[in-house]
């Protein structure tokens, strides 16, 4: 290696280490703004304290979560039971009558199980039936409005 080889590439090595010097001078800068940032707020505490509350913190918040998802497990299961499908048909059972007065209103849970009610109007007067349905089924023949009404409880 001659003379001048060895100029350039100590050149090419000095431009190097300042470029790499200039890098760590801005990451030092970006650090030291976090730094200042974290401790603006005036806190007499040092790093170690600080994280300490920190973890306590999140340790609580950790407590709090799992007691509100056991809570909402708990309303979830709970909720199955109640009425969440509701299915109606308006109809005209009787050529004579006017209108679509009478109708089947089922009433059911997340299991499709519950009741399916219809009111049958005619002009001697209006007549009610209730019947239970378990899994969409009833034990009671259903007719094809109330069959239509668990179809539409959704």
């Amino acid at each position: 290696m001659n003379l001048s080889q060895l100029v350039y590439f100590n050149i090419g090595l000095s431009i190097f280490l300042l470029l790499a010097t200039a890098w760590l001078i801005w990451k030092i800068y970006k650090l030291d703004q976090v730094r200042r940032e974290f401790f603006a707020s005036g806190l007499k505490k040092d790093l170690e304290q600080i994280l300490i509350d920190q973890n306590r913190a999140i340790t609580k918040i950790n407590q709090e979560l799992k007691e509100q998802d056991d809570s909402l497990n708990r309303l979830y299961k709970d909720n199955r039971s109640n009425i969440q499908k509701i299915g109606f048909i308006r109809f005209n059972p009787f050529s004579d009558a006017g209108g679509n007065i009478s109708f089947s209103l089922a009433l059911l849970n997340a299991k499709d199980e519950g009741i399916v009610i219809s009111s049958l109007h005619g002009r001697e007067g209006t007549r009610i039936y209730a019947k239970s349905v378990k899994a969409g089924r009833s034990e009671s023949k259903l007719t094809d409005e109330e069959i239509e009404a668990i179809k539409n409880a959704n």
